[in-house]
């Protein structure tokens, strides 16, 4: 089977969205969403059926078969990892964000997904919300010796298991024993959140 293109791409992606938020997928809806008309829209279909990605007949809803979810899944994958990157890191507009990530999208291979996907889940250990746990990526320089004593390195999970009331210092549960830090401190470690 062909490796889809970006058009074919976009429409498994628009199917996929149509069916989660409306429950199905119809061509004028794909067209619309798309921006082309409907004629353009049924011969990509035809062709998504014929490489087995879609279910397709005339009048009827658009269901995307396993392998066209999973393609699907991927393009939206890269998607929202890459608008989270945008708005997040560069601080585009989310509108500006989603409209370049659907530019990128397709330009995005599977091992730069991954990296990105990586990279994208880190965060300051300040902003570790209560109960989520983290793996320790980088710590500044001025902090590694007397953290590294603390049993707070590079590999190791932490978890923030208690916040002070006016919102400094935080406790951090590293190892199985309590760590107080400050937030200047903690702004200093990132760290991976955890896969949920």
């Amino acid at each position: 089977m062909n490796t889809p293109t970006t058009s074919a791409e976009d429409c498994l992606e628009i199917i996929a969205q149509l069916a989660a938020e409306e429950g199905h997928a119809h061509v004028s809806d794909i067209a619309r969403q798309l921006g082309v008309k409907k004629p353009t829209v049924t011969a990509a279909l035809k062709t998504l059926s014929d490489q087995g990605l879609v279910e397709y007949a005339s009048y009827q809803p658009v269901e995307l078969t396993k392998k066209g979810s999973e393609i699907a899944d991927k393009v939206i994958q890269k998607h929202e990892s890459l608008k989270s990157f945008l708005t997040r890191y560069l601080q585009l507009a989310p509108e500006h964000a989603d409209k370049l990530a659907c530019k990128l999208e397709h330009q995005l291979d599977d091992v730069a997904l991954d990296r990105l996907q990586a990279f994208v889940r880190q965060k300051p250990l300040d902003q570790l919300k209560p109960k989520e746990k983290g793996v320790v990526v980088a710590v500044a320089p001025l902090l590694m010796r007397r953290l590294a004593s603390l049993g707070l390195i590079k590999g190791v999970t932490v978890q923030l298991s208690k916040v002070a009331p006016l919102g400094d210092p935080r406790s951090y549960s590293v190892n199985g024993t309590e760590l107080s830090l400050r937030a200047t401190e903690a702004r200093q470690i990132m760290v991976q959140v955890a896969s949920v």
